[in-house]
């Protein structure tokens, strides 16, 4: 499991997303859609940089493919995938998405074609400067659900603001006012729904990302996955998100991907106290 968070603001987009790995194993043959947590790491990776190229990649979801991890699979990308010289953001999106869901579907049999035997979800969100012009885009698409990414910040959605993946129900609390049950309950209890969007329009927390400069917006991509981290680590239950917070920037001006946090691989007294 993870939570990802993208804040796109004038000067680029941050992605920061947390480390946990979670092994989960169906509960039984004739439960395949309830999984058990069997194991939880925290040093995962979820963010990546295709190449050298201003772009990078987020993913929550499933962190394996048939015994490779997501990580090995975006490296590999990377190394046998040069970009041409004319390569756009929505043309790598779309090879990056194509790549992991040839691999998808060889780790999971049927599982794009087939409903009924549908894998685990993974998720990618493309992040990248183009060659041309100043704007940051934005493609996200989630397997096996999805043929191809689309845009991040849909028509009619304002161009800046945050968007979060994965387990998101902590961030939506804070962020919306409300959990996103919310509209279930309501509706059994007898409200319509145009008695719920009375009762829960004007609860979301007003925040101007258009004239938020990149530093505020590399504090509050932390912030929010730190709320969901926080939630993970008190709330009863397996931490499924927890571990470092990595963070990156993607921006056009200059035009680069630069990471401002990245966990390293270190030896520590493991023993210790």
């Amino acid at each position: 499991m993870s939570i990802c968070v993208s804040v796109k603001v004038g000067e680029g987009v941050v992605i920061a997303a947390d480390s946990a790995i979670t092994v989960a194993q169906p509960l039984s043959p004739q439960q395949p859609d309830r999984m058990a947590v069997h194991q939880v790491y925290e040093h995962g990776n979820k963010i990546f940089q295709v190449g050298d190229y201003p772009i990078g990649v987020a993913t929550w979801g499933v962190g394996s493919l048939g015994g490779r991890s997501v990580a090995s699979l975006l490296g590999e990308f990377s190394d046998n995938e040069p970009l041409k010289a004319s390569w756009s953001v929505d043309d790598v999106a779309d090879r990056v998405y194509k790549f992991v869901t040839h691999r998808y579907r060889e780790a999971f049999q049927g599982a794009v074609e087939v409903p009924s035997e549908r894998g685990p979800a993974l998720g990618l969100l493309v992040v990248g400067a183009g060659p041309k012009g100043y704007d940051v885009e934005q493609y996200v698409g989630l397997l096996p659900l999805e043929p191809e990414p689309g845009p991040a910040r849909k028509e009619g959605i304002p161009p800046y603001g945050a968007n979060w993946y994965g387990q998101t129900d902590a961030i939506l609390r804070l962020y919306k006012g409300f959990d996103p049950q919310i509209d279930a309950r309501l509706q059994k209890a007898g409200l319509t729904p145009q008695q719920i969007r009375g009762v829960l329009d004007g609860l979301e927390y007003p925040a101007a990302y258009d004239h938020m400069p990149i530093q505020d917006a590399i504090d509050l991509a932390l912030y929010l996955v730190g709320v969901v981290v926080g939630r993970f680590r008190f709330v009863v239950g397996p931490a499924l998100c927890g571990g470092d917070i990595d963070v990156a920037v993607v921006s056009a001006r200059p035009r680069q991907f630069q990471w401002v946090r990245r966990k390293e691989w270190r030896a520590r007294p493991i023993w210790s106290a």
